[in-house]
């Protein structure tokens, strides 16, 4: 056993991975946990030795705090009424308990669940009012903001689960898509509706998808777009928030392994995550309130969202915590997590200022609030007939969830296309420089084929002859 321990040491982190990856594949049929305890130890001393370990690593984004012009949204919020679907859940209810700082009118809160006064003490409140009900419910839907009229909507009702959402993609889409096609169109159509804020996520910032979740989320940012094009009287905008450490579902399962459980069981090495607060997340909707603009939908995201967290040392922290020898096992990526990073997705022209949650396209039209803490910015340009057929195909309850998969990847894939003609090339050239470049590819072990249909579709839109003569070079 010793003569083991002395050979991890050994070894390269590189090394060890293997290792785990051959031990984690010998443990699915065996049981044997022995050799990924020594390995899951090796490990730990490693990332000691380099000064990790010694806080939790997801620390700073729990701590973090975000602006607010507090006099505008007072003025904008006080003594309105304001209606906030998924109003239950995490983001949801921190957003209700902000709302109340600035003296709303009335509070109205939709969910499918039911109100837990234990844990939302609020909802005794007089001006609180709770309405179970879907926003897949039209006929519901239009009852409350006939009997509420609200005058600002905030939509957070959402099927959030990467990882479900591949298993359930009829109720995702319909939940997500339609969910958002319902709230818009309910707020159109009442005079009483001034603001509408919707809650998006950074992963709808990739340029192509095929992930059930991040193209849905995708899809309903092309729509608030829409709807704020064509009514400019109203002002749509929208927040893309990151993960969220307060409802991590990644946190809690980590430390519940490392504190009950003989393993625990993470996708891979080198998976990170950005992290935001809750209150993070209830502050960004409410400067969105402020940044909105008319005639389009911009989006707001938190600029210093600091280096990103890997999800092997949020593991390896817990389990020193919890001081038990428990192994760590690599399990391979579930669908709704398996698309490999793209490097072309940072703008490396701004390499101190790098950030996740907006793509090169909409990071060269992009601003930032006076406190430069938010940046500000618009979406890449779509096909609204595409957008629009779509949205009529999800209402058809004929298809199954497999027609549904391939009604929704062939419209996405004819909307890239389509916006790939209205961009700069120049833009596009970078991206692919950056992005296929040999020397990081090989450095990250992937090829441009892991990317799917996205590089092809870039290449296929640079037309001209020089620019593709420009490619041949990367």
């Amino acid at each position: 056993m010793f003569f083991v321990v002395f050979n991890f040491k050994k070894k390269s982190m590189g090394d060890v991975f293997s290792l785990m990856w051959e031990a984690s594949n010998d443990a699915k049929c065996t049981g044997e946990l022995g050799q990924l305890k020594q390995l899951t130890k090796s490990l730990m001393e490693t990332y000691e030795s380099q000064g990790r370990l010694s806080e939790d690593p997801l620390a700073p984004s729990k701590r973090r705090e975000l602006s607010l012009p507090t006099e505008d949204v007072s003025e904008i919020v006080g003594g309105k009424v304001c209606l906030v679907t998924g109003g239950l859940g995490c983001v949801g209810s921190r957003l209700v308990k902000e709302l109340l700082v600035f003296s709303p009118k009335k509070v109205i809160v939709i969910d499918v669940k039911e109100a837990d006064e234990e844990l939302f003490s609020e909802l005794r409140r007089e001006d609180v009012v709770v309405e179970r009900g879907s926003i897949l419910d039209t006929a519901f839907l239009k009852r409350v903001y006939r009997d509420y009229l609200p005058t600002i909507v905030f939509h957070t009702a959402a099927q959030r689960n990467p990882g479900l959402a591949e298993k359930t993609i009829g109720d995702t889409l319909r939940t997500n898509i339609l969910g958002t096609w319902n709230v818009l169109l309910a707020s159109s159509e009442s005079d009483a509706v001034q603001r509408v804020v919707f809650s998006s996520t950074g992963k709808a910032s990739r340029y192509y998808t095929e992930e059930v979740y991040a193209a849905s989320k995708k899809v309903c940012e092309m729509l608030m777009d829409y709807f704020a094009v064509r009514f400019p009287n109203k002002l749509f905008s929208m927040v893309r928030f990151t993960h969220i450490v307060d409802n991590s579902l990644m946190d809690a399962e980590l430390k519940r392994a490392a504190m009950q459980d003989d393993r625990i069981q993470i996708h891979s090495p080198g998976k990170f995550v950005t992290a935001q607060n809750v209150g993070e997340a209830a502050y960004l909707m409410l400067n969105a309130l402020v940044f909105a603009e008319a005639g389009r939908s911009s989006f707001l995201l938190v600029k210093n969202l600091e280096w990103p967290v890997e999800s092997l040392e949020v593991a390896l922290y817990y389990i020193k915590q919890s001081k038990r020898e428990v192994p760590i096992l690599f399990v391979g990526n579930p669908k709704g997590y398996g698309e490999k990073f793209f490097r072309g997705q940072l703008d490396w022209s701004q390499s101190w200022d790098l950030n996740l949650l907006i793509n090169v396209y909409e990071n060269r039209i992009r601003r930032t609030n006076p406190e430069n803490d938010i940046i500000i910015s618009n979406l890449m340009p779509f096909d609204e007939v595409v957008l629009l057929k779509l949205v009529g195909d999800l209402q058809d309850t004929a298809y199954s969830d497999e027609s549904l998969m391939d009604v929704l990847v062939s419209s996405l894939r004819a909307i890239f296309r389509h916006s790939l003609k209205l961009v700069d090339k120049k833009i596009t050239l970078d991206i692919l420089k950056w992005g296929i470049d040999p020397k990081f590819m090989h450095a990250d072990g992937v090829k441009i084929g892991d990317f799917g249909e996205m590089v092809p579709m870039m290449l296929d839109s640079l037309e001209i002859s020089s620019d593709l003569k420009k490619i041949q070079g990367l």
